[in-house]
């Protein structure tokens, strides 16, 4: 099989196009012929070397779309199945063939190509687990979401929006009105010294609510503008860990995909309130140039690799 890969850790320029021994499905696992790959911060750590026990070489890509080949023993997919999910944390998607869990695969949703499909594997994935899984978000109240215009966080507000809750986003002004065509009722700007203080004048009391996905100096500016006894949900990033106050309480978290949510996403697909935000589609001899786009940080949505297409 075609597949972008590295054989030896130590960052993008690693990546190289070449062949590769086709992979075979275990027990409770399928063969998936790759259509679709997202490309994802997580991909640019990897192959840093920012995470132990990575084998070689290493494909990345840990989002997947394609159609069922083979299934292993226990595997509850069929042949010629449309599916996506997660290959997590083995990677594998920027390639022809990928061999993936079963029970972290579901059926694609029907009105969207393998591209799409695979833009919302970890993104919305990540988005749904931190708002409703453990924000508990409910209809009327306000959600302060930063790092907005990316791949979380764009489905962070549709999904957030879909709920019946009061969005607000955090990004540059270039993305201020793409924010609010997805939901976004108010959007600020993180260059603004004073933004958190805006947030406060447009929500008297603070926010009951932060899905922070941006870390660092942003995240705690956010919290500042949460409600007493509010609650912060982090997505895990490198540096020092919530410090809160006020009554307010939070935790970090990574996601754990799995088919109970895929199906979730697919409902919201299917029902018109979560529309998948590709920004751009490459092919897989460009996986190189995806990951130094995604590596930049201000990508607006999800960068796709098109695999096996035609």
């Amino acid at each position: 099989m075609r597949a972008a890969f590295a054989r030896e850790l130590g960052g993008i320029d690693r990546v190289e196009l070449g062949d590769l021994p086709d992979p075979v499905p275990g027990t409770g696992q399928v063969l998936v012929r790759v259509h679709g790959a997202g490309i994802g911060p997580w991909d640019v750590g990897f192959l840093g070397g920012g995470f132990p026990g990575v084998a070689l070489p290493f494909v990345p890509g840990q989002e997947i779309a394609g159609v069922v080949e083979t299934a292993g023993a226990g595997a509850d997919l069929r042949p010629g199945e449309r599916v996506y999910g997660t290959v997590f944390p083995a990677g594998g998607g920027f390639a022809e063939l990928a061999v993936a869990p079963a029970d972290r695969l579901a059926p694609m949703p029907a009105q969207v190509g393998f591209a799409a499909a695979a833009s919302l594997v970890i993104g919305a994935g990540t988005a749904y687990e931190g708002l409703v899984d453990k924000g508990h978000l409910q209809a009327g109240q306000t959600v302060l979401i930063t790092a907005a215009a990316g791949g979380v966080g764009t489905a962070a507000v549709q999904i957030a929006a879909a709920l019946g809750a009061r969005p607000l986003g955090v990004a540059s002004p270039a993305n201020h009105d793409y924010l609010r065509s997805l939901g976004a009722r108010e959007v600020f700007d993180y260059h603004d010294p004073h933004w958190a203080q805006q947030v406060r004048a447009a929500v008297p009391g603070g926010v009951d609510l932060l899905f922070d996905g941006a870390g660092g100096p942003t995240r705690d500016q956010a919290i500042t503008a949460v409600r007493d006894g509010g609650q912060v949900i982090s997505i895990v990033l490198s540096g020092p860990p919530l410090q809160l106050d006020r009554g307010i309480t939070g935790e970090s978290f990574a996601a754990h995909g799995g088919r109970e949510r895929l199906e979730a996403l697919s409902r919201l697909v299917e029902a018109g309130t979560l529309r998948p935000q590709v920004a751009a589609v490459l092919s897989l001899g460009q996986a190189r140039e995806g990951l130094a786009e995604v590596a930049g940080g201000h990508t607006r949505g999800k960068v796709v690799l098109e695999i096996n297409a035609g």
